[in-house]
């Protein structure tokens, strides 16, 4: 498969929503007094957005307050993630179980009321750093990343936390692998050619499920796509790197930011890492798949930044299965999104339209057969 038909039209299709959402969100911001209340301003101060980036779900926006000087990001859910049926309620729920980290942005205000824009809106705060990127990694990105990842997952999960908990998250992933190949068999549009890779892939990661999920490693709050796109490092992350002590401890004591949680769980802090050195996680926003060496580099580093806050348990088990998780997710979800994209249905971004050919090419699938499969 050399190309996506359509691809050009669903970009263009793409653009026009964010169009029209901006001048809606402009409109809703002018008559939102309890937002306005939330941000500090008045009711009549001209409030300023721009456009800050859409995903598959979500549309953002900066939003700033001129009086006060303070910028904030408006988050527009447009499509819900799949466990639950209120987006906005959720992600804010999870914002304020993790406030204490430092990590992640605050929850300022929600809106999932009828007279919200899309499935319900989010305030939360602008966070600054910049995108992790695995094209131009500079010294100390990715010790920062491990810093993040480690205060993150450090955060007790206090009692009345709303972030949903699956009895074995790897078995949960492997069942909605199923489905989205269920879906994909059955829409039309199956290609023989992936399939048989995909029935390959299933029948090895199905041996995984053998594992053994111990209930005390399943207490941590984990974000569940460790993207690059999710990290915002600080400029100066050589910095942070070079303040580290050669025997462990912390790499940084601001290494940055975690952003974007529309679908956390309480889970394994196993599947957050094997899903941030996923061939298939890099290669989605960069040329670059993590190296062996690399990867058990990286492994190491996260450890010595969790610090003996909590215990190893059963990481490296785990996290050799979610290794394989993460690989046949990604591979599913092309499969059964390859008919409605073809057919020009739903939201498309320019990056998905622009990868969307190499995630189901042969070259693709035989890395993942030998590097995360073992086959």
């Amino acid at each position: 498969m050399s190309h996506v038909p359509g691809a050009r039209l669903i970009e263009g299709m793409a653009l026009q929503v964010k169009g029209v959402h901006i001048q809606k969100a402009e409109r809703y911001l002018e008559r939102n007094g309890a937002l306005r209340e939330a941000i500090g301003a008045d009711g009549t101060e001209k409030l300023v957005l721009q456009p800050l980036g859409a995903g598959e779900h979500n549309l953002n926006f900066l939003l700033d307050v001129p009086s006060s000087g303070q910028t904030y990001v408006l988050r527009i859910n447009l499509v819900m993630q799949p466990f639950h049926d209120d987006q906005v309620a959720y992600e804010f729920g999870a914002l304020e179980a993790l406030e204490s980290c430092g990590r992640t942005p605050k929850p300022v205000y929600l809106d999932n009321g009828p007279e919200a824009l899309g499935n319900g809106v989010l305030v939360i705060s602008y966070c600054e750093g910049d995108e992790l990127d695995f094209d131009n990694l500079r010294p100390g990105d990715l010790l920062c990343a491990a810093q993040i990842m480690a205060d993150v997952h450090a955060v007790s999960v206090e009692e009345g936390c709303t972030v949903f908990r699956p009895r074995d998250p790897l078995r949960a992933l492997y069942d909605e692998c199923v489905q989205r190949f269920k879906s994909y068999r059955a829409s039309g549009f199956e290609d023989a050619r992936i399939t048989r890779w995909v029935e390959s892939f299933m029948r090895a990661a199905e041996s995984s499920l053998a594992t053994r999920c111990r209930p005390e490693d399943c207490v941590h709050i984990i974000n569940t796509e460790t993207l690059p796109s999710h990290f915002l490092i600080p400029s100066q992350s050589a910095a942070c790197a070079a303040g580290a002590a050669d025997d462990g401890g912390r790499f940084c004591e601001k290494p940055g930011y975690f952003i974007d949680w529309e679908r956390p769980i309480v889970g394994e802090v196993a599947q957050d890492v094997a899903y941030f050195v996923s061939p298939t996680t890099t290669f989605w926003d960069s040329e670059y798949l993590f190296p062996a060496n690399d990867v058990e580099a990286f492994v190491d580093a996260y450890w010595r930044a969790v610090d003996g806050r909590f215990e190893r348990g059963s990481f490296d088990e785990r996290f050799r299965a979610f290794r394989m998780m993460t690989a046949l997710r990604s591979a599913t979800w092309f499969c059964k999104s390859l008919g409605a994209y073809v057919a020009g249905e739903g939201h498309m971004t320019e990056k998905t339209a622009r990868k969307f050919p190499a995630y189901l090419s042969d070259d693709l699938m035989e890395m993942l057969a030998r590097d995360c499969f073992g086959m």
